[in-house]
């Protein structure tokens, strides 16, 4: 009954945790999104007499400013990620490198969806209504997933550095199969208390007959 109580409680504490891991992880993806679409310049097309949509070489370099600062920013976000990771749910063993990559990967899609809800958006109907002369910059986008995986590689990085430092306590957190067998004879005295029963009954069967065997020998 202890234990069930017991468990009950464990359960509802990693739940805890888990929930405020994940509300830490959308906030921080959400005002990592926020600061993306500050920091991005946009280029811009301009619309020429003709109606024409140009944009200048130097614009066109400029459009992978938004993945290289979705890159710089997941670095940063990533990092903390893996520290709370780290922080939160250490005595799990290699769980926390799963809550870790996880927890980066749903933070990364906060802050996409939360940078391109900003905007700008719909290209095609802000050049549709530009009149001559007007500056009208592209869509606020990623381009690439692959900027994704710096989320995911520098959350790993505080928790491979958690492990490599706390060693023997990361170690003395996974379970193992003689301290299971340990435990379970630790935890069941009748089984050899009925081993130790069954011995001295043994012994005291036997006595007996190795009397008789002498007396005939005897004879």
């Amino acid at each position: 009954m202890r234990s069930r109580s017991t468990r009950g409680w464990q359960w509802r504490r990693w739940r805890s945790l888990l929930l405020v891991y994940v509300g830490i992880v959308l906030v921080i993806g959400v005002f990592a999104g926020i600061g993306w679409n500050r920091l991005v310049k946009l280029p811009s097309y301009t619309i020429g007499n003709d109606f024409r949509a140009t944009i200048p070489e130097s614009g066109l370099a400029r459009i992978a400013a938004t993945d290289v600062w979705y890159s710089l920013i997941g670095a940063a976000a990533g990092a903390i990620i893996g520290m709370v990771a780290w922080f939160l749910f250490r005595r799990l063993g290699w769980l926390v490198t799963v809550a870790a990559a996880v927890g980066a990967l749903v933070a990364g899609f906060a802050a996409r969806a939360a940078g391109e809800f900003i905007g700008p958006r719909g290209f095609d109907q802000r050049v549709a209504l530009a009149t001559r002369g007007d500056a009208v910059p592209i869509d606020f986008a990623l381009h690439s997933w692959v900027p994704l995986a710096v989320w995911v590689a520098l959350a790993m990085a505080p928790v491979a550095i958690g492990a490599a430092l706390n060693r023997q306590d990361w170690i003395s957190h996974v379970p193992s199969k003689s301290s299971d067998t340990d435990q379970a004879g630790a935890s069941d005295p009748s089984s050899s208390a009925l081993v130790s029963g069954s011995l001295a009954s043994a012994g005291a069967t036997d006595a007996p007959s190795a009397g008789a065997s002498v007396d005939v020998s005897q004879v």
